[in-house]
C-alpha cells in the first residue's frame, strides 16, 4: 500500500510555549532523570521536517490541534490569545478544534483570536444563529469559524484533497460548555450525536466518504462516539490530557495502544502541554476504510539531561551515554532541535516580559504547601485557603464590605515548594486562569446550599458531578459537611467571623461574598449563587493579580494554622 496521508496532531497545549523538565525512569539508570521536552520551537521543527520529507514523496500532510490552546501559563496571562495566534501561524496548522478553555473569558477572546489566525477553528455543534449582531466583534460572520449551519441543519466542515480522495474534517466540542466555561448566553452548544449524524449525511451527499473528527470531548467520550456514530474514520481528541500509548519503558505507564481501533474508527489523543506529538501514516482501501500504516505518539526530547528538575545535577558522561543509547532504541521518543524562527519570535516578542515577571519576588514560602482538591486523610489544601484569603483581602482593600471568600479547588493548579515565590510562579503555575474576581450579596441559607451543592458535585454525592474541581475552600467562614446526611442538610455547621468572633450563619441575613467570575456563573454545583440579591460587581482584577497583591503584604507563607473546611466522608463512602 502507498501512504495516502500523513497526520500530525496535538492537543491541550495550554500556552506552554517553552520546553519543560519531565521525569523519566529508565532501567539502565539507578535513579530517575529529568529531560527537557516539548515546547513550541521543538513542535515547529517536527512539523517542518515531516512536511519536507513528505513533500519529497508527494504525500499530503495535515496538522491538527484538538483544542485548548488558551490558558495555562504566564504567557497567556500576559498576552491572552495573541501570542498563541502568532506562534501557531508560524508553526503552521491546518485546523483547530474549539476547546472549553478558549471560552473561559467569553466569546470575545475567541473572536479576537479568529481575527489573527490564518487557519480555521472547528466546532460543528456550536450554534450562533441567535447571536446578538450588535455585540462587539460577533462570531457569526467569521469565515474561519466552521460551526453549526442552522440553514442546512448540520455542521460546517473542511474538505481536503480532490475527487475520490477528498477528506472531510469537522469539529465537535463539549455539549455542556455552559457548565464548564463561560460562553456568551446567546450562543448554544448542540448534542454531538445529532450534529455528527446530520453533518456526516451532508458530507456523504457531496460524495465524500472519508471523514475525520477533531474532538474536544475527552478520551472516553471519543471511544463512545466511535461506537455511537458510524462512518467516522478517525477521531483526533483532546480535553482529558490522555497520554495514549505504552510508555512503560520510560517509567510512565500505559494507556491503551496509540491509534486504538474502536468499532471501525481509529481514536487518538496526544497528552498535553506540547510535550508529545501524535503521528499517523494512513491509507484508504477500495471501500474508503482507513488503514493505519504506522502510528506513534512520541515525546519530543531535547539533549538536556539531569538528576534534578532544575538542571542543577547533570548526569555523568557514562550515565548520559547509557541513557542516550537506551532512548535511541525507543519508538516512543525522538530528539529534535528547536526551530530558530519560533525561538526568535519568543525571544523578541514574549519572553522579555515573562523574565521580568520571574524576577519579581513576592514573598517566601517557608515549607512545602500541598494542594489537593478534596480533603484526604492528610487534610485539605494548604494553598487554596490562602487564595480565598487573598480574594477577601482584595475586596476589603477596595472598600467593599465583604464577609466571605470562596474559591473552587480546580482553580488552583499547583502545590508550592519552599523558597522564593515569584509573580511568574503565581500567574504561570498556581493560578494560570486569567479570570476576574467578583463580589455579590447572598443570604445565609443560599450560602449554605451553595457550599453543599459544590461539594455534592465534587464527590458525586447524589448527582452526576462535573469533577472534583468544584470543591470549595473558604476564608472568613468555616463549615463542616457530612457525606450521608439528608440532602439539603449536609452542611452541618456554618460559622462566620464577624466582629472578631465566630457566629453561626443566619439564614435570612445578607452577607457580602467574593469569588471568581467563573464560580459566580453558578456552574458545577454553585447554582445557589444565582439567588444573589443584585448583579455581581467585578473588581477588575484577576485571581492571580489579587493573590500577588495580597502575598506582597505577607512576610512569608506557611501552612494555615487551622482548617476552615471540615469534610466528613461517612464510613464506606471514602
Amino acid at each position: 500500500m502507498t501512504t495516502d496521508l500523513t497526520i500530525l496532531h496535538l492537543n491541550d497545549t495550554h500556552s506552554q510555549f517553552d520546553e519543560q523538565a519531565v521525569k523519566f525512569t529508565l532501567p539502565v539508570l539507578s535513579r530517575p532523570i529529568y529531560i527537557q521536552c516539548g515546547g513550541f520551537s521543538r513542535v515547529a521543527t517536527v512539523f517542518k521536517q515531516i512536511k519536507e520529507q513528505a513533500s519529497m514523496s508527494g504525500t499530503p500532510v495535515l496538522c491538527f490541534h484538538a483544542g485548548d490552546c488558551f490558558q495555562g501559563s504566564q504567557y497567556f496571562s500576559l498576552y491572552k490569545g495573541k501570542a498563541n495566534a502568532v506562534l501557531w501561524n508560524a508553526i503552521g496548522i491546518d485546523a483547530m478544534a474549539l476547546g472549553n478553555h478558549e471560552l473561559d473569558m467569553g466569546n470575545r477572546l475567541v473572536a479576537d483570536f479568529l481575527d489573527l489566525i490564518d487557519f480555521p477553528v472547528l466546532a460543528a455543534n456550536w450554534d450562533l444563529s441567535h447571536e446578538d449582531p450588535n455585540k462587539a466583534n460577533p462570531l457569526a460572520l467569521k469565515t474561519n469559524l466552521l460551526c453549526y449551519d442552522s440553514d442546512k441543519q448540520c455542521g460546517q466542515f473542511l474538505v481536503h484533497g480532490k475527487g475520490k480522495e477528498r477528506i472531510a474534517v469537522f469539529g465537535l466540542t463539549l455539549e455542556n460548555m455552559a457548565q464548564v466555561a463561560s460562553p456568551d448566553p446567546d450562543t448554544l452548544f448542540l448534542p454531538i450525536v445529532d450534529v455528527a449524524e446530520k453533518t456526516i449525511a451532508e458530507i456523504h451527499r457531496q460524495g465524500i466518504q472519508r471523514i475525520i473528527v477533531l474532538s474536544h470531548l475527552g478520551y472516553e467520550r471519543d471511544k463512545w462516539l466511535a461506537l455511537a456514530v458510524t462512518d467516522i474514520d478517525l477521531i483526533i481528541g483532546g480535553h482529558t490530557h490522555t497520554f495514549q500509548g505504552d510508555f512503560q519503558s520510560l517509567g510512565l505507564g500505559e494507556k491503551d495502544q496509540y491509534a486504538l481501533t474502536v468499532g471501525s474508527t481509529v481514536v487518538v489523543q496526544s497528552g498535553c502541554n506540547a510535550l508529545l506529538l501524535g503521528q499517523l501514516s494512513v491509507t484508504f482501501d477500495d471501500d474508503d476504510v482507513l488503514q493505519t500504516l504506522s502510528a506513534n505518539n512520541q515525546w519530543l526530547l531535547g539533549h538536556q539531561f539531569s538528576y534534578a528538575a532544575d538542571g542543577s545535577d547533570p548526569l555523568s558522561d557514562e550515565d548520559l551515554q547509557q541513557a542516550l543509547e537506551y532512548l535511541l532504541q525507543q519508538e516512543s521518543v525522538a530528539f529534535y532541535e528547536k526551530d530558530l524562527v519560533v525561538e526568535q519570535l519568543l525571544d523578541q516578542q514574549y519572553r522579555p516580559a515573562l523574565i521580568q515577571s520571574q524576577q519579581r519576588i513576592l514573598t517566601t514560602v517557608t515549607e512545602p504547601l500541598r494542594h489537593v482538591r478534596v480533603p484526604d486523610n492528610r487534610g485539605g489544601s494548604d494553598v487554596a485557603p490562602w487564595v480565598a484569603e487573598s480574594f477577601l483581602w482584595c475586596a476589603r482593600h477596595q472598600g467593599i464590605p465583604t464577609d466571605v471568600a470562596i474559591h473552587n479547588a480546580g482553580g488552583v493548579r499547583a502545590s508550592l515548594n519552599a523558597g522564593k515565590l515569584s509573580e511568574a510562579d503565581v500567574s504561570g503555575k498556581l493560578l494560570p486562569f486569567a479570570i476576574d474576581i467578583m463580589t455579590y450579596r447572598l443570604a445565609g441559607k443560599h450560602l449554605r446550599l451553595m457550599l453543599e451543592g459544590a461539594i455534592n458535585n465534587a464527590v458525586d454525592n447524589g448527582v452526576e458531578g462535573t469533577g472534583t474541581g468544584s470543591f470549595p475552600y473558604v476564608a472568613g467562614c468555616r463549615f463542616s459537611y457530612r457525606c450521608c446526611a439528608e440532602e439539603g442538610k449536609r452542611i452541618q455547621t456554618l460559622d462566620i467571623f464577624i466582629d472578631d468572633r465566630w457566629s453561626a450563619i443566619e439564614d435570612d441575613r445578607i452577607y457580602g461574598v467574593v469569588s471568581s467570575a467563573y464560580t459566580v456563573m453558578g456552574k458545577e454545583g454553585y447554582h445557589e449563587i444565582l439567588q444573589m440579591e443584585s448583579a455581581p460587581y467585578d473588581l477588575n482584577i484577576t485571581m492571580a493579580e489579587a493573590f500577588c497583591e495580597y502575598v506582597q503584604h505577607q512576610i512569608e507563607l506557611t501552612k494555615p494554622m487551622e482548617s476552615f473546611v471540615h469534610y466528613i466522608p461517612c464510613e464506606g463512602c471514602e
